[in-house]
């Protein structure tokens, strides 16, 4: 039986991926599944591999990372790690409300990656040291919304139909109007308009 945990890389720097797949090859209960420089490629590579983990940079050269975030969490609850040199913090935030389960900063010493893949497959959330510090001006959301509510959330606000939405996560339309439902009475407002608006003004996007 194959114990190991499957990691999938997407980082478009040479370095960063020959790196982690050095690390990993010193942790024998980790494989790396693949390394990809794309975001637009993940979303199919974790549909036709065995993948455990997302190790992601949010600076991609195609996509918002945070929009590769948004369907794999969205569509699969698959778990995430934020690797980033991204000084943007507000991504940085962002990505832990769509559902990331870590974030590491670059400079960070790699034994903080480790931590953060242990700490994120066992269910926990894993912010390292430095991040921490550097995101500590940002507060908990006034509104819980489930991954696959943010994510819905997140392509509203792209101005997706449902049929879009539902495409893009795998998911029933009706399931996509339930969450849209959801999402009215959470935030607490009168019709589907109203939703992106007050979202926003809760900082939850």
């Amino acid at each position: 039986m194959d114990t190991k945990h499957h990691i999938l890389i997407v980082d478009d720097h040479g370095i960063t991926q020959n790196g982690l797949k050095l690390l990993f090859a010193g942790h024998p209960r980790y494989a790396v599944a693949g390394m990809l420089d794309r975001g637009a490629t993940v979303c199919a590579f974790v549909q036709s591999q065995p993948v455990d983990l997302v190790i992601l940079d949010l600076n991609l050269p195609d996509v918002r990372g945070v929009s590769v975030l948004a369907e794999i969490v969205g569509s699969r609850d698959m778990t995430v790690i934020i690797l980033t040199g991204e000084t943007l913090l507000s991504e940085i935030d962002y990505a832990l409300k769509l559902g990331a389960r870590a974030v590491v900063s670059k400079s960070d010493p790699p034994d903080q990656i480790v931590a953060a893949c242990d700490a994120a497959l066992a269910g926990d959330i894993f912010i390292s040291p430095h991040m921490r510090e550097a995101l500590g001006r940002f507060n908990q959301p006034p509104v819980a919304l489930s991954s696959r509510q943010m994510a819905i959330l997140h392509y509203l606000a792209q101005g997706e139909s449902n049929k879009e939405i539902a495409y893009r996560l795998s998911i029933a339309q009706p399931t996509v109007s339930f969450h849209i439902a959801e999402l009215r009475r959470k935030l607490n407002v009168a019709n589907n308009r109203k939703i992106v608006e007050r979202a926003q003004e809760l900082q939850l996007l």
